[in-house]
């Protein structure tokens, strides 16, 4: 059985005054995901919908739970 760390993380985003979380990343290490963060508040990335910039939101890192959670996050190409 794998432990939380090695099935990878999320990282989400939450605008302000929302309550739902959106997945726009996933890896498989820490620190890559904190890479990304402290890249994305710096310079923000676009919406994958809208290609309008995210601005305004909070980042956070979430670790994934599961591996069946695991298989469906990673069960195509995001880009």
């Amino acid at each position: 059985m794998k432990s939380n760390k090695e099935y990878g993380y999320k990282v989400c985003y939450k605008h302000h005054g929302k309550r739902k979380w959106k997945i726009y990343l996933v890896t498989n290490r820490y620190d890559c995901a904190l890479w990304n963060i402290r890249w994305y508040e710096n310079n923000a990335p676009p919406d994958r919908k809208t290609k309008h910039p995210i601005v305004n939101v909070t980042w956070l890192i979430l670790p994934i739970k599961s591996f069946l959670e695991y298989k469906w996050l990673w069960r195509d190409c995001p880009f």
